[in-house]
């Protein structure tokens, strides 16, 4: 496993995903700091969810961090699960890595961080399915193969 290529696959693809899914929120005319400050629930607790605190950095930052880190975390288990496949499969099985992510998160989550019940929706699945199927893809794009050339077979 290229522990590089999982950084960058997984902060590239944690950056990429909160931007469309802030964007997207914008559009719709939804609060699009919304989404960071809601990650920001799990350090700060419900008080990053108050409407005084809508012009608060310190939640939007928090959010975000918790954001990048938590891309990080799952980037290298992307990793970890579909090294060396080839690019298709990292697509594809980061796809369904997402998909998985988002049962797992938030269903385990809305248990233990209420807010999260609200945020059960299509469009959380895209994004999850987006952040997984771009960790996997650009991991696989980037992968150095430190075995290349060698035989599998010791002789």
């Amino acid at each position: 496993m290229d522990k590089r290529a999982a950084t960058i696959a997984g902060l590239t693809a944690a950056v990429i995903s909160l931007l469309l899914g802030m964007a997207v929120l914008q559009y719709l005319h939804e609060n699009a700091v919304g989404l960071p400050r809601l990650l920001a629930t799990i350090v700060l607790g419900r008080s990053a969810l108050d409407a005084e605190l809508t012009s608060n950095s310190m939640a939007l930052g928090v959010g975000i961090g918790v954001h990048l880190l938590l891309g990080l975390v799952f980037a290298f288990i992307i990793s970890f699960t579909l090294h060396r496949w080839g690019f298709w499969v990292g697509l594809i099985g980061g796809g369904l890595f997402g998909l998985a992510l988002y049962a797992i998160n938030t269903y385990t989550m809305s248990r233990f961080f209420p807010e999260f019940y609200f945020h059960r929706s299509w469009f959380m699945v895209a994004l999850h399915v987006l952040f997984g199927a771009l960790c996997g893809g650009i991991y696989e794009s980037i992968e150095r193969d430190r075995n290349a050339g060698r035989s599998i077979y010791r002789n």
